[in-house]
């Protein structure tokens, strides 16, 4: 697995000794990926559209799947409707050594009848569907240089230069999100140490984070809780 930098540091540290906003690696813990999906039947459909994807057109003819340290995924993916014609956008992120770098990994949008609609370099989770469009098709929300950009849909395609798309800032999400997360049940049943995750699953929600934390009764295990700010819902994940 490659490993990176810090991300971009959402907010300030607001709660000193209970949430520690360190740098991080944004893959230190391999999470399963959700996929939030309503056109295709089931998971191992969902996982198998993805994996036809990379033999066929993310890797070379003579190329098969490299394998990576500790047997971590050498990809991820997330599915959602991006334009609202019923069928599902597929976005995989790499994560080997040949598709990536100190800055992040090599992405790919791919649609519905396995047509590459975009490919974006050093770039890393989190990954995320904003609530806004552009003509007719939803923003982007992808990590890249330590912060977060907003990729629009001009032109008949997304942008994949991400320095020149705006920025994104989700500091008061974050914010409301750290609270919910702090007096949730699970978290206040002994917890400790709570942290963003940057490993939340491709295309999930704007208003939705990813917090790791540990129990005083058992520090050597990691927990980790879904925050959706906008709903005020906490969930333990996975």
């Amino acid at each position: 697995m490659i490993k990176y930098g810090a991300l971009y540091v959402l907010f300030s540290v607001v709660f000193v000794g209970v949430v520690m906003i360190a740098d991080r690696i944004h893959n230190d813990h391999l999470l399963t990926q959700t996929k939030d999906s309503v056109y295709l039947d089931n998971d191992k459909e969902r996982a198998t559209f993805a994996a036809e994807i990379v033999r066929q057109y993310i890797l070379k003819p003579d190329q098969s799947l490299p394998t990576t340290e500790g047997g971590l995924s050498p990809y991820f993916y997330g599915y959602a409707d991006l334009n609202n014609d019923g069928s599902d956008e597929v976005f995989i992120l790499m994560q080997t050594e040949e598709y990536c770098t100190k800055k992040g990994c090599q992405g790919y949008l791919f649609s519905h009848t396995q047509q590459k609609l975009a490919q974006w370099i050093n770039i890393y989770q989190p990954i995320l569907v904003a609530d806004e469009s552009h003509n007719g098709w939803r923003d982007i929300l992808m990590s890249d240089d330590n912060k977060m950009y907003r990729i629009e849909y001009h032109d008949g395609r997304y942008l994949t230069d991400v320095s020149k798309a705006p920025e994104f800032n989700n500091r008061q999400q974050a914010l409301v999100a750290v609270g919910l997360a702090l007096d949730s049940k699970y978290y206040r049943k002994g917890g400790s140490n709570l942290a963003l995750n940057y490993s939340q699953p491709i295309f999930d929600c704007q208003q939705c984070f990813l917090f790791s934390f540990n129990r005083y009764d058992e520090s050597d295990n990691d927990f980790y809780l879904l925050v959706n700010s906008k709903e005020k819902k906490v969930s333990m994940y996975p």
